[in-house]
């Protein structure tokens, strides 16, 4: 979904960012139906220092042809495992949609109580029908009872208990409890962009981020989930970045694309994103990780968009989906992971074109579930038309519209 449109479309105005979005959900989905498909055992990690030797040890190529052909799966396998790094694209994307529409007039029509309305309008309905279909649904991998959690989670409480409801039920709800601590403190991060400027509030943020990156991983030794999210703290840059970008492409939007989308851009984009990965060799650079790998990936994917919309077809699609991968975000994970557990015998040939069609079929679904949750809403409550609430679907869900 792009800022102005419910559904973006090459020669409109930001339709790669519908593409990207499009993208990053199509991506993550198919990480975790890999993840259960792979079960940790069948292949290497990608960031484990050895990937690469191992692969091709396990691989045991016995000609040249046989050897490439292990590469080509070995780097095949790298591109699926990093998909997990798509949420920080959502993030980014979420920034920039929420800012970019108030950009214009400084301040929200109606203010923010109804700013506040219309966001959580756009966010509950559709997550309280995920909970519903998790119930009711068959072919679902349900590895915890339901108990008192699932009324917390229902209610959007995802922190605490936090090692006990963080990934409860439907893992891929942690980024929901994550995008409602941003919708708190955002007209404090919208104040702050408008008195600093773009590039002070940069600083700030990525100082904030930062600090309390190091405080969690060397002074608290705190879990990983804060860091993952559970403390919207430690991803506050992602989602500075995409307001900062906002504010820039609001202000001179042709120097912003003409910039992003040039070779220098692609360029600082894949830099950017190498960073991000070489950050794990180090615990003190971790720090910086998933804001170098979010901000590059976003780059690249950008850029990936543009490629897309000289290809009949494939752009819109991508937008299409971008546009309701809230939906898609919301439902996949159970799906996948139980589709995943029993396509474990076949090759990975056979596994990919399996995957690729239950990930249309899934995707084809979640976007006919939006659709009709949104269409009930509007019944139900007597209001004007809801878009769909895809702007940081991992992603997840701040809609950028008024």
């Amino acid at each position: 979904m792009t800022c102005e449109t419910p559904a973006a479309k090459p020669g409109a105005r930001f339709w790669w960012l519908d593409c990207i979005r499009g993208m990053a959900i199509l991506w993550i989905v198919y990480f975790h139906f890999f993840c259960a498909y792979n079960n940790g055992t069948r292949y290497p990690w990608v960031l484990s220092r050895d990937f690469f030797p191992e692969f091709l040890a396990n691989c045991a190529p016995a000609s040249f042809l046989y050897g490439l052909d292990c590469i080509g799966q070995s780097l095949y396998v790298a591109l699926i495992q990093l998909g997990f790094h798509c949420v920080g694209v959502f993030l980014v994307a979420s920034g920039f949609g929420l800012t970019y529409s108030l950009a214009k007039t400084g301040n929200p029509a109606g203010g923010w109580t109804d700013w506040y309305k219309k966001r959580l309008l756009r966010l509950f309905p559709m997550y309280w029908a995920a909970h519903l279909i998790y119930l009711v649904s068959p072919f679902v991998t349900k590895a915890e009872p339901v108990d008192y959690r699932f009324f917390l989670s229902f209610i959007g409480e995802r922190i605490w208990p936090l090692d006990m409801i963080f990934y409860y039920a439907n893992p891929a709800w942690w980024y929901f409890a994550l995008l409602l601590q941003l919708y708190v403190v955002f007209p404090v991060l919208f104040r702050f962009l408008q008195r600093l400027g773009a590039t002070g509030f940069l600083v700030l943020c990525g100082a904030f981020t930062l600090v309390t990156r190091y405080l969690l991983l060397e002074v608290l030794h705190a879990d990983g989930n804060y860091l993952q999210g559970a403390f919207f703290g430690s991803r506050l840059f992602e989602f500075a970045a995409g307001m900062a970008f906002g504010l820039w492409s609001r202000q001179r939007p042709l120097q912003v694309e003409k910039s992003l989308f040039s070779r220098g851009g692609l360029a600082l984009g894949f830099a950017t994103y190498a960073l991000g990965i070489l950050s794990y060799r180090w615990l003190v650079a971790y720090t910086a990780t998933d804001a170098l790998t979010g901000v590059g990936l976003f780059i690249i994917l950008a850029h990936g968009a543009m490629a897309g919309g000289k290809v009949a077809g494939v752009a819109p699609t991508l937008a299409y989906v971008g546009a309701y991968s809230y939906g898609l975000y919301l439902i996949h994970q159970p799906y996948v992971l139980y589709a995943g557990e029993r396509m474990r015998g076949l090759n990975l040939p056979m596994f990919t074109l399996g995957a690729g069609a239950i990930v249309a079929v899934l995707a084809l679904g979640a976007i006919g579930l939006e659709r009709f949750v949104n269409e009930l809403t509007n019944l139900v409550l007597g209001k004007a038309k809801v878009q769909p609430a895809s702007a940081s679907a991992p992603g997840g869900p701040v809609s950028p519209q008024g």
